[in-house]
């Protein structure tokens, strides 16, 4: 992994930020199957512009075994818990902060990296799209009307096809499954496309429901003539 993949996102990891969390991951946490970097852009890239919000609690197993096994990484003290942690949430959120505010310049981590070999960087691209799927798996039914578009279908079908998980069915070796990969990024923000009206019309909801809400030293909306705080809010 190389030093250029930087986006100047607020609270983007810095290089080594990056390779501590890989080599925790991958050396020390004790885990026999977690993410690496790559795979866990893609399943976060997932999580951010998909259908529902998903709380961490939730999602964090996924990160430390496929598909949600009951593997727990072995950390040295609560500091080190405490500061792997941070790491993970603040790659979250510096990629939700691309992805929001500077959607036109996404750009995939494997992209954004150096690699010794051809085969690195197919693999690269092949596990960020794995874990994107995984992603997806979390909320399967939530994803399928994007499923059941034609273009969105087909956006999905890129990504499945560079994960390898089509290569029995399409007859495809690696070197023309990556042929695909240069559709990656701009399927990613099709698929954000298609959530948005969704998304915002929860987050809409949310809005509603506070605005609802009196604050306490209000009168209370059942019309008691009593405060908030004393009546209904009690």
């Amino acid at each position: 992994m190389s030093d250029n993949f930087h986006t100047g996102t607020p609270d983007e990891l810095t290089t080594s930020e990056y390779e501590e969390l890989e080599t925790f991951l991958l050396h020390e946490s004790g885990l026999k199957h977690p993410m690496n970097l790559d795979a866990l852009d893609g399943f976060m890239t997932a999580l951010i512009i998909g259908p529902d919000a998903i709380m961490p609690s939730e999602w964090l197993p996924h990160v430390w075994g496929s598909s949600g096994s009951s593997e727990t990484p072995c950390f040295q003290s609560g500091e080190k818990a405490e500061r792997i942690m941070g790491l993970i949430i603040r790659m979250m959120n510096a990629l939700a902060y691309q992805l929001e505010e500077h959607t036109s310049d996404y750009v995939p981590l494997p992209d954004l990296t150096t690699f010794e070999s051809d085969d690195a960087r197919r693999y690269a691209a092949r596990m960020w799209c794995r874990g994107f799927i995984e992603g997806m798996n979390m909320r399967s039914t939530s994803w399928q009307p994007l499923l059941k578009n034609e273009k969105g279908a087909s956006t999905i079908l890129a990504i499945s096809i560079v994960a390898g998980v089509l290569r029995d069915k399409l007859t495809l070796d690696e070197e023309k499954e990556y042929e695909h990969w240069k559709l990656i990024p701009d399927a990613v923000l099709e698929v954000r496309e298609f959530w948005l009206p969704r998304i915002q019309e929860a987050i809409d909801g949310l809005k509603q429901a506070k605005a609802r809400v009196p604050g306490r030293n209000d009168l209370c909306p059942c019309g008691s003539g009593l405060k908030y705080k004393k009546c209904c809010g009690k």
